[in-house]
């Protein structure tokens, strides 16, 4: 636990100057996704009510889930307490709608505040979210994007005593018994090279395109919280119809999802860069838990 927490300071200080990393599939943390501030939305804010009576912070610890400071990430952070408790609620929100065996996989979480960091950060057993200048559904979706990486790098993934695959995680081996193989395969050679054939059309968004780590995150996130457009878009393609069968049936267990705000908002031929800026019924969304 010491080594992770160490990993996460480290990272963090990484993260302040700029750098981008990535998630190994070995379950060690290795680094974190990231996307920029500046794919940040403005948008009105869905006022989510929480219990004033229940310590959310104190619930996600029964998850068995390590809160770490928001200033051991950000040395700028400003863990207002009233944030801090707003933030959590809808992160255990969130974590009550989830599969359980993706929230069983965290083991270390940081909530911190300030107003241009990282929106979200994960891999392995570690999610970082910023809590400020964030709509409340952006917050939420940043998070189901990362839960996704969770899945892919912490729950499907292989084991070393398979042999390795041609898809490489930074300096990790992706093995041949990795489910996460057969939703990389659909559009990706490896890791950094799509297929010949693939389109925009074959993504969910235009981040989705730049390695199938986002692919499966982003895919990820649209499952759950734009099911109804998805099953739409797959339809029509059959990429698509891959990927959203591959979430279907060995991510969710035959459970389908309809949080559409407005379902054909987004079924258009052209792609969002970042699927966690459209707008979804987080009332709806929580309403699962």
């Amino acid at each position: 636990m010491l080594k992770t927490y160490l990993f996460a300071i480290i990272i963090g200080l990484q993260a302040a100057v700029g750098l981008n990393l990535t998630v190994g599939q070995t379950g060690q943390l290795t680094g974190f996704e990231s996307r920029p501030v500046a794919l940040a939305r403005e948008s009105s804010r869905t006022s989510v009510s929480t219990n004033q009576n229940l310590d959310y912070l104190q619930e996600i610890k029964k998850l068995g889930i390590t809160l770490h400071p928001g200033k051991d990430y950000a040395k700028d952070s400003n863990d207002n307490p009233e944030t801090l408790k707003k933030c959590a609620g809808l992160v255990y929100k969130t974590l009550s709608t989830m599969p359980q065996d993706t929230v069983k996989k965290i083991k270390n979480l940081t909530l911190y505040s300030n107003s241009n960091g990282r929106r979200g950060l994960g891999g392995g057993s570690t999610i970082i979210l910023r809590c400020q200048n964030v709509t409340d559904e952006e917050l939420v979706s940043v998070l189901v994007h990362e839960l996704g990486h969770i899945e892919d790098t912490g729950v499907l993934k292989g084991s070393f005593w398979a042999k390795s695959s041609e898809f490489m995680d930074g300096q990790a081996d992706i093995y041949q018994n990795d489910l996460s193989l057969d939703f990389y395969r659909i559009s990706f050679l490896d890791e950094n090279t799509l297929k010949r054939q693939a389109k925009e059309q074959d993504f969910v968004s235009g981040y989705a395109m730049t390695d199938p780590f986002e692919d499966f995150a982003e895919t990820y996130n649209f499952y759950l919280l734009h099911g109804e457009s998805f099953r739409q878009m797959a339809e029509q393609n059959s990429a698509l119809s891959k990927k959203y069968n591959f979430m279907k049936n060995s991510v969710f267990s035959g459970v389908e999802y309809s949080n559409d705000q407005q379902p054909n908002l987004v079924f258009s031929e052209s792609r969002n860069y970042d699927v966690t800026v459209l707008g979804f019924d987080l009332n709806k969304f929580l309403a699962y838990s």
